[in-house]
């Protein structure tokens, strides 16, 4: 991406979305001249996150903070080591970042936007090097978690772009109570095969594309993930401000949505009494799933010993007789309860529970043990006693 800081300098975010979008833009002749988009054109992509706390020109503070914290994993050294980081103010909430990788002579460019407690990062590098640069770098920064969906809501957020179809897929499906695994990916999709793969191999999407038209004929073609991040492909010249609007419409649709599933408005307030306490208000993240009804208290645990609860990030112990599992995050400091109901798994927030934590579990949960989950909120203000 040849950007410069002045590009962005003094712009509003919709100003900075139409700037970055001109790299996509493209002509009648070079949008009807392909049926499917090839994997080395340009792509716009925007890396939708949490923030808790990351602030434009900070970057350098929180780079040293991560290379000094006592948690720190070898990956992320070694991430740190073979990379240098500078960020360039333009403005009080937009900053220009470039991560050079000296073995490779490389520097790629990445546009910070903080937004109303979220930070967008946009780029237009290529896919190869968006994985080795800056998806690791947001997933190392303890202050900062790329939003997610369950395959509901991204199917549902992709159904609501006005004027859309969807143009293609990928479906996974994953479960450790059947011996089958699934991946299947369709370009040029025709109405009703999302639906179709979902109802023959139970397959959840984890990426739609879609086409849009501003009329009469395709304009804009983009695509969605269920791991924080929108993606505008092609872009008819001309077509420019709806592809803006598309852009804020999405990003604001998957902010609401994630939001909705993990969100702690509610956090457990213990308020003594003569004869014990009573927890004024809980929230609770639910993942359900009908088609494992057989599944035991010992057997939930087991899987998510194996799948979940095995790596560095966790520290947990396992109370009330095998129905509750008390986590503590490592990488957010936070701790949870996981109450086994099976077939289903029930996140329980904590006075020190945010949306980082759990966000983190019910990934992991849909990437390592089961997919085919379905995942709602629950709150209740009312106290228990």
């Amino acid at each position: 991406m040849d950007i410069s800081p002045s590009d962005v300098e003094g712009k509003t975010t919709r100003e900075v979305l139409h700037e970055l979008i001109q790299y996509v833009v493209q002509s009648d002749e070079e949008m009807e001249g392909k049926a499917t988009r090839s994997g080395d054109k340009t792509d716009l992509n925007i890396y939708l996150c949490d923030n808790q706390g990351y602030e434009i020109g900070e970057l350098d503070e929180w780079v040293t903070q991560l290379v000094e914290s006592n948690n720190i994993t070898g990956h992320a050294d070694n991430y740190v080591d073979n990379h240098t980081f500078s960020e360039t103010v333009t403005d009080d909430n937009i900053s220009l970042v470039t991560i050079s990788t000296p073995a490779k002579n490389r520097e790629d460019e990445f546009v910070f936007v903080t937004n109303n407690g979220y930070l967008w990062v946009l780029t237009t590098i290529h896919s190869d090097w968006r994985e080795k640069t800056i998806e690791n770098l947001l997933g190392y920064l303890p202050c900062v978690e790329r939003l997610y969906l369950s395959s509901d809501d991204l199917e549902d957020l992709t159904e609501r772009i006005r004027d859309s179809r969807i143009s293609g897929f990928t479906a996974k499906y994953h479960a450790p109570n059947r011996e089958r695994d699934a991946t299947l990916t369709f370009s040029g999709a025709e109405p009703g095969d999302l639906q179709r793969a979902e109802e023959t191999f139970d397959a959840k999407p984890t990426r739609i594309e879609f086409d849009q038209k501003n009329s009469p004929t395709t304009a804009i073609q983009g695509a969605n993930t269920n791991e924080g991040r929108l993606t505008m492909r092609s872009v008819r010249r001309g077509s420019e401000a709806k592809a803006v609007e598309t852009l804020l419409g999405l990003t604001n649709g998957y902010q609401r949505l994630d939001r909705q599933s993990f969100d702690v408005d509610l956090d457990p307030t213990l308020r003594p009494l003569e004869n014990g306490f009573a927890v004024d208000g809980f929230t609770a993240v639910e993942l359900t799933n009908p088609d494992r009804e057989d599944a035991t208290e010992q057997e939930l645990i087991a899987e998510l010993e194996a799948n979940v609860l095995n790596g560095n990030q966790y520290r947990y112990g396992i109370r009330d007789g095998g129905r509750k599992i008390r986590v503590f995050d490592k990488d957010h400091g936070e701790t949870f309860d996981v109450a086994l109901e099976p077939p289903n798994i029930i996140l329980y927030a904590r006075d020190t529970t945010t949306a980082l934590s759990l966000r983190s579990f019910v990934r992991e949960v849909y990437d390592d043990l089961d997919s085919t989950y379905s995942l709602s909120k629950a709150q209740n203000p009312v106290a228990i006693k």
